[in-house]
């Protein structure tokens, strides 16, 4: 993406980390509010879909910045994982580690099949320990993670993330989905770290962005 000189500085485009084979993690630093939101994607490499949406979502902003009021500020990493994405390496990275797996929560495992392989102690991926860094610079009051597929979104506990979901639910169409409790999930971190809410939004299915499903919800939550 191009970005016009007229909008800078209030839309960056930036390089938050590098991948394990060296590959830039790119993203886009949006708005200059104290309130910021993080959104991601691709952090499993089959889940290109997640990676359109974001694009597709940064590329709406970019056209109408008036779209982040001034209070507000957007941390966008389209694709977390950029060695899992070009490589074809399913849902790990390139050290066989699946990354929402190696974030440091309570009771945090070693998973012991290659599929949910946590590595070797959590932030041990540099990918893992970008995201570490991009929340510890922006603080963001709200994490959203994407992934697919199945159209569910899933909060972190706690009232507000509960909140959170239900309105993006309301929002979307997608389907209410809480029967997940893995332990190193980014959100999972999130959620304790910085008691923010926290929800991951599976989108329909791996190849589609889901775009106008999730366009409304998307803009509106930059409006509160």
């Amino acid at each position: 993406m191009v970005i016009d000189e007229s909008t800078k500085p209030f839309i960056k485009q930036r390089t938050f980390g590098h991948s394990e084979n060296g590959r830039a993690i790119d993203g886009y630093e949006i708005g200059s509010g104290e309130d910021c939101l993080l959104f991601f994607g691709g952090i499993h490499g089959n889940e290109k879909g997640t990676v359109e949406l974001l694009q597709e979502f940064t590329d709406a902003v970019v056209a109408k910045p008036d779209l982040v009021p001034a209070d507000k500020r957007l941390f966008i990493i389209p694709l977390l994982n950029p060695d899992g994405y070009y490589e074809d390496v399913y849902r790990d990275n390139a050290n066989g580690v699946n990354l929402n797996r190696n974030f440091l929560t309570a009771q945090w495992i070693q998973y012991p099949d290659a599929e949910t392989f946590a590595g070797s102690q959590p932030f041990s991926e540099s990918e893992s320990r970008a995201l570490k860094a991009i929340v510890e610079e922006c603080k963001p009051s709200v994490m959203i993670a994407f992934h697919s597929q199945g159209g569910v979104v899933s909060p972190e506990a706690g009232e507000e993330s509960l909140a959170l979901a239900e309105w993006y639910i309301a929002k979307t169409g997608y389907t209410y989905f809480n029967d997940w409790d893995y332990p190193g999930t980014a959100t999972g971190w999130f959620a304790e770290v910085a008691g923010k809410p926290a929800i991951t939004v599976e989108i329909t299915n791996h190849e589609e962005s889901d775009w106008k499903i999730n366009r409304t919800a998307l803009l509106e939550l930059l409006a509160q």
